[in-house]
């Protein structure tokens, strides 16, 4: 078992929880997942495959929320579809989805400070940025699609 996993399952037991055989099974996929994004659904399908232990779908969710609680993994919303979780890391980062390929793009929370803050000053409404991913079309699709001119 990874560092990574172990932390995980302190975490869990510093909430109170039980360390099963399927919160082990989680938390080893959610090491292993590095900096991937998966919703529980796929948490769920990675215990199966990758450790041939069963685990309740109820489980995974209140094993994600244990470790979000703790701060050891974050959710994001990436448009429509159900919350991706990842590993929290040192660098607090965004995410840029594109809306025709689903590439996502991660980039440095500091790179949207700006904006952030110019929104506040003409505004006064404070940007809480973690939760969502900002949604267009990645350079590829990009290229793909004729320019619409800016319209201001």
């Amino acid at each position: 078992m990874s560092d990574v996993a172990d932390r995980l399952l302190d975490a869990l037991r510093g909430e109170g929880h039980r360390i099963t055989a399927a919160r082990r099974a989680i938390c080893e996929v959610i090491a292993d997942s590095h900096d991937a994004h998966l919703d529980a659904a796929a948490v769920h399908d990675l215990v199966a495959e990758q450790t041939g232990t069963e685990v309740n779908q109820s489980t995974v969710y209140r094993t994600l929320d244990a470790l979000e609680r703790a701060g050891l993994i974050e959710h994001t919303h990436f448009g429509h579809r159900a919350a991706v979780y990842h590993l929290a890391n040192d660098a607090p980062h965004r995410h840029l989805v594109c809306e025709d390929c689903g590439t996502t793009v991660a980039v440095a929370a500091r790179d949207l400070e700006a904006w952030t803050a110019s929104v506040r000053e003409r505004t006064g409404f404070v940007v809480e940025a973690s939760h969502f991913a900002l949604t267009g079309r990645c350079a590829d699709c990009a290229a793909q699609v004729e320019p619409v001119p800016d319209r201001q």
